[in-house]
């Protein structure tokens, strides 16, 4: 938080999207993501981010810059402003790691839970399917939004049920086990909800997919053939592990964690590459 004064008022400027007060997180993203930049909608930003009522934005924007105000005054007083949208430009770059709300309050009282901070106990076939909702979305290569819907309800889902922190499997998620058919199922009930609260899942789902790929060396970023369709190398690698077994058969693979799969694809990449300079040395020698 920065401490600023306004209109001999002290405030405190968030700095991040973790300082902001949760419940008005879903306007600023409507703001920031779908709204014209306008002068409205740029007011409605600072208010919002301060905390102000609209009466009493509405009164202060009056007093600074209504008929009785000199030309100079104004000026200085719409400096002040630009200065303060400077300061909040970190919300049209800054991805969202931390959750933006604990959950998403639906119709007819459905909750659903969203997956904590690192995605430490997401499965990888919950991932996968996520990150390909994900990728068709952004690209739009299904024009609306249902595979925005099927991203929500892919990673955001209700509480298990009974004393599930007993069983002696429980990997400490409190999310139901993913499904991807109960997910498609479920995603129909996301028609109406507010724009703003799917948009926060995504920045959420989008900043800690780009610190888990950012955490491993999985190959990225080096010459080879383009994928044919998103989420290819991810769904081709559930393949390749299930054929040598090293988690299990096919549905074990994808059930299995996210970061145990990850570490076994950056070490065995790491031991190709070893071998494939072995064996250069040899030729060479």
């Amino acid at each position: 938080m920065q401490p600023i004064q306004l209109d001999g008022q002290a405030y405190e400027l968030p700095e991040r999207w973790s300082e902001l007060d949760p419940e008005r997180i879903p306007q600023l993203l409507q703001l920031v993501y779908f709204a014209p930049a306008t002068p409205e909608s740029f007011h409605e930003k600072i208010r919002l981010v301060l905390g102000l009522r609209k009466k009493a934005w509405l009164k202060l924007m009056q007093k600074h810059f209504g008929p009785t105000v000199g030309k100079r005054a104004k000026e200085a007083n719409a400096l002040v402003l630009h200065t303060l949208k400077s300061q909040l430009r970190w919300m049209e770059t800054e991805p969202i790691q931390e959750q933006p709300f604990a959950s998403l309050e639906l119709d007819f009282g459905h909750t659903w839970l969203l997956p904590e901070t690192g995605f430490l106990t997401m499965s990888y076939g919950e991932l996968t399917d996520a990150y390909v909702y994900f990728l068709v979305w952004i690209r739009q290569l299904v024009k609306g939004d249902e595979y925005l819907d099927l991203l929500v309800a892919a990673i955001c889902r209700p509480a298990r049920a009974g004393d599930y922190q007993s069983a002696p499997d429980w990997n400490g998620d409190h999310r139901e086990l993913y499904n991807e058919f109960t997910a498609k199922e479920r995603a129909k009930l996301l028609a109406t909800l507010e724009p703003g609260h799917k948009m926060a899942v995504l920045l959420f789902f989008a900043g800690n997919m780009e610190h888990v790929l950012a955490r491993y060396e999985l190959g990225g970023g080096e010459a080879g053939e383009p994928e044919q369709y998103p989420g290819q190398s991810w769904i081709k690698n559930s393949h390749l592990l299930a054929t040598k077994g090293i988690f299990g058969n096919l549905e074990q693979t994808k059930a299995a964690n996210l970061h145990d799969v990850l570490i076994f694809l950056e070490e065995n990449r790491k031991d190709i590459l070893a071998e494939i300079e072995h064996r250069k040395q040899q030729d060479a020698s």
